[in-house]
Order: C-alpha cells, then sequence, then structure tokens
C-alpha cells in the first residue's frame, strides 16, 4: 500500500485482466472505487491509464485543457482539436466520463447500467448573498435524496456567511442576519452536507450556478472537489418542454408540473420542488428509452455530450469513405450524410460541446439506428450520397435537395421579355439563369431590367424605376433585340465581350438614377455576379475532359475517372503497378466521347463532379484535350497515381491503438 495523494490509497492487487495487473483505488471516504489499469511488466502506461491516475491523485474532475497539457503534453493546442483528442480518450475507455461541458472525470461504477428506478440522486438548492463566488457567500443549503423516483431524506443547513447579508437579499428569501448568527461556518456545513450527498449524482435547477459555489467554498476550506457526475433540470426542462411552458424557471415548471411544494426562494422547499420536477423528468426519459444513469445524466448535460449514450451505434461503422443513414424506430432515414472517415464522422455527433443544426438535432433525437454503404473513394462516396438524396430526400437534410428549380428567362424574338419561372430547365426554353429561390430569381431579373431595359417590359419595376417615367431612357442606341442578344451573350459560355458592356450599363444606370449604389444596391448587383459566375462555371463544365485521381478506400491503390462535360465516360481502380492499361482506355474514352451541348440541361451530378475537381486541383486533375497524345496523358498522370498509391501516413495513436491522436 502506498500513498498518492491526501486521502487517498491505493490498496491490494486484483489480479490480471487481459494480460494487465490491475490495483484497486478507495478513498478514506470512499468516494471512488474503481480498477486502474497498470501495464505488463515492461510496458509504458497507455494514456488513459495516466488519466485515470492522474483523476484519482488530483481527487477532482480535470478540465479538457489540463488533460492536454498533462497526458497528451501537447502545448499551443486550439480548443476544438483540445474536445476531438480528450473525446477519443473517453470512448476508448470505460472508467472515463465527461462531467459537464469541459471537465473530464472518473466514470461512477454501474452508472452504464444502472436503471434510473434504482438510482440515487441528490438534489441541491442554495440560498447565497449574491451571484458570484468568492464576493458572494453561501447563508443556507438544502438538499432532498431521491431513490426508487421517491424523496427518501432531507437535509436543510443554515450557514453563517461572515458577513451582512444585503437587504435585496433578505426581502427575497426571508433569510436574515439574526437567523445566521451562531449558525456553523461553511467548512463545518460542508462537511455534513458531503456526509449527506454520498457518492449520488448531483442535481440542482441552474446546476452551473449552485456548483460553482459549492466547488470553490470546497476547494478553498477543503482542497477538495465534488467528483460526482452532475445534472441540471434546467437543460432537461428545455430538451423535453420545448414549447410547452412560456418560461423555464423554476416557479413556472413547478406550476406546470402541480408539485406538492411550490419554490419560495428557500433551500429545501426549492430542492423539494426540484427534486419532483426531476421525478417527472425521469419519467417522461424512461417513456423515450432512455432509462439508465449515464443515458440520463448525457441528457441533462450541455452541448453535444447529451446524445453521447448513443455513441455505440457508430462501433461497428469502418474508417472508409462512405455514407450513413440515420433511423429511427421505424426504420424511416432521418438523416443522410457521406464521409471520408464514416466512424470518425459520425462518432463527433456525439461529442463534447457539440453544437448542431435544429434539422440534424431532430435526428439525433430520434436516432435508433445507423446504416452505411462503403465506396471506393470519396468522389464515389459524394456521388452516392446525393443519388440517395434525391431518391428518399430526408427530412433533416437541406444541402443536396434544393435544387434550382426557379429560372430566369428570356422569351420571345422580336418582343423579348424577361420572366421568372418556376421548374427545370429544357433545352431550347431561353433560360438565362436557374435560381434557387423565387425571390432570389425575382431580385436577378429586377437588376437585369434596369441595367438592360426591353422597352417591351419597361412596366416591370426595377431598382430605380420611377413610375412616372413613360418609358425608360436609354443608355445605348440600340433596341430591344440588341440587348436581347447582349443578354444571351452575357449568361452563354463565352461572356468576356458582354461583361464589358455590362460594367458600361452599370456606370450608366448609376449616373442615370436606375441604380442607386447604397447597401441595398450592392447586393443587388453582387446578387446577379454570383448567379452569373454559376452560370458560367456551368457551361466551363460542359467543356471539360479530364482525369481525375481519388485517393482509393484500399491501401495501395487509387481510383480514375474519365470525366467529359460533367459525365464520367470511364473508372478504373488501378495501383501503382498495372494502372497504365487501364489508363490507356480510360483517355481513349475520353477523347472520342461527344461534348456536351449548351442546349441541353445540366446533370446537377455534373456540378458534384466538377466541384470536387476544384478540391482536388493539381494533385489529383489532369486535362485530357482531344489532340493529346496517350504517351504525354500517361506522363503527366503517372505521378498522381504514385502519390495516390502511396503507403499512407500511420496515425499517431495511443499505446493501446484505442484512441487516433494526431500530433498538433
Amino acid at each position: 500500500m502506498f500513498r498518492t495523494a491526501p486521502g487517498i490509497h491505493f490498496l491490494r492487487v486484483c489480479g490480471d485482466i487481459g494480460g494487465r495487473r490491475y490495483h484497486r483505488s478507495v478513498t478514506v471516504s470512499g468516494q471512488l472505487d474503481l480498477l486502474i489499469a497498470t501495464p505488463p511488466a515492461g510496458g509504458e502506461p497507455v494514456m488513459s491509464d495516466r488519466l485515470c491516475a492522474l483523476l484519482v491523485r488530483r481527487g477532482r474532475p480535470l478540465e479538457i485543457g489540463q488533460v492536454v497539457a498533462q497526458v497528451l503534453r501537447l502545448r499551443g493546442c486550439p480548443q476544438h482539436l483540445q474536445r476531438r483528442l480528450v473525446g477519443e480518450l473517453i470512448e476508448a475507455d470505460g472508467r472515463l466520463a465527461w462531467h459537464g461541458k469541459d471537465l473530464v472525470g472518473l466514470a461512477p461504477q454501474r452508472w452504464a447500467t444502472e436503471h434510473v428506478n434504482d438510482a440515487t440522486f441528490c438534489i441541491v438548492d442554495l440560498e447565497t448573498t449574491g451571484g458570484s463566488p468568492g464576493s458572494s457567500k453561501i447563508t443556507e443549503i438544502g438538499a432532498v435524496r431521491v431513490s426508487g423516483l421517491r424523496i427518501v431524506e432531507r437535509f436543510s443547513l443554515l450557514v453563517d456567511p461572515e458577513r451582512p447579508i444585503p437587504e435585496s437579499i433578505t426581502r427575497l428569501t426571508g433569510i436574515t442576519n439574526e437567523m445566521v448568527a451562531g449558525q456553523p461556518e461553511i467548512g463545518a456545513a460542508l462537511e455534513q452536507f458531503v456526509a449527506f450527498a454520498r457518492n449520488d449524482v448531483l442535481v440542482a435547477h441552474n446546476a452551473p450556478f449552485d456548483l460553482r459555489f459549492l466547488t470553490y467554498e470546497r476547494r478553498r476550506t477543503q482542497s477538495r472537489y465534488f467528483t460526482q457526475p452532475w445534472l441540471d433540470t434546467l437543460t432537461l426542462a428545455r430538451r423535453l418542454l420545448a414549447g410547452k411552458v412560456a418560461r423555464n424557471d423554476l416557479g413556472t415548471l413547478a406550476a406546470w408540473a402541480d408539485t406538492d411544494v411550490r419554490p419560495n426562494h428557500r433551500a429545501l422547499p426549492d430542492a423539494e420542488a426540484t427534486a419532483e420536477l426531476l421525478i417527472r423528468f425521469l419519467e417522461m426519459l424512461r417513456e423515450q428509452g432512455v432509462d439508465t444513469v449515464e443515458r440520463v445524466v448525457a441528457m441533462g448535460a450541455p452541448g453535444g455530450t447529451r446524445h453521447s449514450w448513443k455513441l455505440a451505434l457508430a462501433d461497428e461503422l469502418p474508417a472508409a469513405p462512405g455514407i450513413y443513414l440515420m433511423r429511427n424506430r421505424r426504420g424511416d432515414v432521418l438523416y443522410v450524410g457521406k464521409a471520408r472517415d464514416l466512424r470518425r464522422r459520425v462518432r463527433s455527433y456525439f461529442g463534447p460541446g457539440g453544437r448542431h443544426g435544429r434539422l440534424i438535432g431532430r435526428a439525433l433525437e430520434q436516432l435508433e439506428r445507423i446504416d452505411y454503404e462503403c465506396c471506393a473513394s470519396e468522389l464515389d462516396a459524394l456521388l452516392a450520397e446525393h443519388r440517395v438524396l434525391r431518391d428518399l430526400r430526408p427530412p433533416c437534410n437541406q444541402r443536396g435537395l434544393a435544387s434550382p428549380m426557379w429560372r430566369v428567362v428570356l422569351t420571345g424574338e422580336d418582343v423579348p421579355r424577361l420572366r421568372v419561372l418556376r421548374g427545370m430547365p429544357v433545352a431550347q426554353d431561353g433560360t438565362l439563369l436557374c435560381v434557387r429561390s423565387e425571390r432570389r430569381a425575382r431580385g436577378v431579373r429586377d437588376t437585369l431590367l434596369a441595367l438592360y431595359p426591353l422597352q417591351s417590359a419597361h412596366q416591370l419595376p426595377y431598382p430605380g424605376w420611377n413610375e412616372s417615367e413613360e418609358e425608360p431612357s436609354p443608355l445605348f442606341a440600340d433596341d430591344d433585340v440588341t440587348r436581347a442578344r447582349e443578354l444571351q451573350e452575357l449568361c452563354g459560355p463565352s461572356p468576356a465581350r458582354a461583361l464589358g458592356q455590362l460594367a458600361l450599363r452599370c456606370a450608366q444606370a448609376v449616373r442615370g438614377g436606375r441604380v442607386v449604389m447604397d447597401a441595398a444596391g450592392q447586393q443587388h448587383i453582387q446578387a446577379l455576379l454570383a448567379e452569373l459566375q454559376i452560370g458560367w462555371r456551368a457551361h466551363g463544365v460542359r467543356q471539360h475532359r479530364m482525369l481525375v485521381v481519388e485517393v482509393a478506400a484500399t491501401p495501395g491503390q487509387a481510383v480514375v475517372f474519365g470525366v467529359v462535360g460533367g459525365e464520367i465516360v470511364g473508372r478504373a481502380e488501378v495501383d501503382a503497378q498495372t494502372w497504365p492499361l487501364s489508363i490507356e482506355r480510360i483517355v481513349g474514352a475520353v477523347q472520342s466521347a461527344r461534348s456536351a451541348s449548351d442546349r441541353e440541361p445540366l446533370d446537377p451530378e455534373a456540378l458534384i463532379i466538377d466541384a470536387r475537381a476544384r478540391v482536388r486541383g493539381r494533385q489529383g486533375v489532369v486535362n485530357v484535350p482531344i489532340d493529346l497524345r496517350i504517351d504525354e496523358v500517361l506522363l503527366r498522370v503517372a505521378p498522381l497515381i504514385e502519390q495516390a498509391c502511396a503507403p499512407r501516413r500511420p496515425a499517431r495513436r495511443v499505446a493501446d491503438g484505442n484512441a487516433a491522436l494526431r500530433a498538433a
């Protein structure tokens, strides 16, 4: 037996399990009782073992910054990377748990399997002289113990704050200086409360407030910390009663739950009301399948830890590119996503402090099963995701579902007009631009009319249009047909000359008062240029003839795509030895394929392939003109394939191989 910290001893050797020797550590107060692994003779402690030992020595949870500095030994690590690295350690070891948003601690025994019906909670409430620990002091501690979903024990104690109580606090709580005179000071009061609370899960309404005071005073008077997990009923109320109550303060919630005891700004009644509220919430969570202590604590924790108990759903996912489908209890697909590393991407949803949008949050709430499909490369995963989204249209997806359903169309030849129509374009229908929303399409149409005032459409309003004018004043000595031809050229594949005319028209429109270059006017011009750029990119896609080289999921291989006009005309999975023959076939298909016509509607997959090619850039794309010789293509593509097939740099891992930790 040897001492590691005040009040903490390692006792006896328990035996060998899985090649490791385990010791049992117990505090004098009995607050910790867990197995700490030590490595085999001659071995180095793994990081999770070192973290457990550090937590035992400190006797309290640690902030993630302390873990990164003292266990991972990294300096200057960005905060978002700190969370990922520490999250890997916690996910890999059942002895560790999140104790709030930024705190890492030791997981209580059996909490992953202990049913809430059998669990014990200590609900606490404080009355203080103010809102800041240190400058303000505790005047009353009230607590109740809930076991088996009923209140079984109560604790109440006035505390001498050793300073006058402000009059405003006395009016609010009814606690006077005479009432606390002669009562125990905070050090003695905390000893009594700690003996009452034991190692139960601490619960409070707006728990950070109460625990800041308790932790500050215990650290100051006893050099100790509260090590057990805590639960916030305010967080539970926000998540379980969204839209059902006007406010989430304790008084409003007690009225909603019709508690027997109503809060009155005294510690014990407020703790009793919170306990009744907790019991009601536990019953609601149990109906949703959240029935273990670990899951309840995760549900009442801030940020992404709320769903951390669902992390096990990602256990079977491979570290490979592919798509994943989140399903509810009935098997309906809620959300579809793609990833370069399926396992890492899905696990990130359940990490600490994660912030999710409304739709993905809804998917995580209903999530019961995760299906996946592995793909040979990241581009294959992008295309598979697009096709699944198109076919299933999951309710929690936004990206990938919104197609450009509104068009700015130039109709007529002798009497041209600009219209906004709904629906996908068809060949030769006069579509100039495809826009994702009706409002933006109409704004683009009005801006074009201000710059290219078609006489036949002067009754349509545009920015700066004056209703008193009988007809727009001409910017150029031209007619509607000329302006229409210039519009078609501006939105066509070769807009260089029309762009010069556009600049002149902008200057003339500003001088003539048709376009006002205030904030709104600048937004109109910027929106027009953004949509024109999208259109030019689509025209450029039709002309592309290229090879896209992707890193394959299988080590030592690459996936090569032959692309013409945004369409895949050839594909092969190759290795570093046998690639030339496959590439020759793909190059032949690329050079013989017909380019897409500007009159044909562009397939949405073409834009996905083009975007991926721009991401790959010089490291993964080779242009293949029709007149380029095969040997020249092979010479250009050889280094890209060699790079894609090269042995991958191994990730830096903890010694037990449970967590991938990248060097900062």
